[in-house]
C-alpha cells in the first residue's frame, strides 16, 4: 500500500482516539478494505484520497454514527453533547452576531467609499468644495484625485474583507451544522 495512505490511516487513527481500540481497529480495517478495493480499480492513490475525502471528518463521522446507533443512557455521550452545545452556544453568541454585522457593513462601506471619491473630485472639477467627503489625516488632505484613486482602493480591500467575512460565517454555520447532525440523539 502506498506511504500516502499508510499516512491518511494514521490520521483517522489518530482522530478515532476517543473509541475503544478494538472499534478503532475495527474502523480502520474496513477503510483500508475500501482502500484495496479502489486500488485494485486501478484509481490512482490522489483519487482514493479525495474519495474518502478529509481524514479528520471521515473519523468524526464515524464518531457520530457510533454515538447515534448506541441506545441507552452513557456518560460519554451525555458529556459530549453537553460540550458541544455549550461550546457552540457561546461561540455562537459572539460569531454569528459580529461576523452577521461586520460582513454586510464593510460591503456597503466598500460600495460607498468610491462614490464618495468620486463626488468629491467631480465637485472639485467644477470648483466646489464637498466638506463633508474628505480624505484627511491629521493635518495633511489628499487632493480630490488622489483621494479618488485612495477611494477605490480602501473601497476594494473593504469589499473583500466583507465577503471573506462572509464566507467565513457561512463555514461556521456548516460545520456547527454538519457536527449536529454526526450528534444528533
Amino acid at each position: 500500500m502506498d506511504a500516502r495512505l499508510e499516512k491518511y490511516l494514521d490520521k483517522v487513527d489518530r482522530y478515532l482516539r476517543p473509541l475503544p481500540t478494538s472499534e478503532r481497529v475495527d474502523i480502520v480495517k474496513e477503510i483500508k478494505g475500501s482502500m484495496l478495493e479502489m486500488e485494485n480499480e486501478s484509481l490512482a492513490v490522489e483519487d482514493i484520497l479525495e474519495r474518502l475525502g478529509n481524514p479528520k471528518e471521515l473519523a468524526m463521522a464515524y464518531l457520530g454514527d457510533l454515538l447515534t446507533r448506541k441506545q441507552g443512557f452513557s456518560w460519554n455521550r451525555l458529556l459530549l453533547v453537553c460540550a458541544f452545545y455549550g461550546l457552540t452556544g457561546f461561540s455562537g453568541m459572539i460569531v454569528i452576531p459580529v461576523l452577521g454585522i461586520i460582513a454586510p457593513t464593510f460591503i456597503f462601506c466598500g460600495a460607498v467609499s468610491p462614490v464618495a471619491g468620486l463626488v468629491k473630485y467631480v465637485s472639485s472639477l467644477f470648483g466646489y468644495d464637498m466638506p463633508y467627503v474628505m480624505f484627511q489625516l491629521g493635518d495633511f488632505t489628499l487632493s480630490p484625485g488622489a483621494g479618488f484613486i485612495w477611494s477605490i482602493v480602501v473601497g476594494a480591500a473593504l469589499v473583500f474583507l466583507g465577503k471573506g467575512s462572509w464566507e467565513l460565517l457561512l463555514r461556521y454555520i456548516r460545520a456547527v451544522s454538519r457536527t449536529k447532525r454526526n450528534l444528533s440523539i
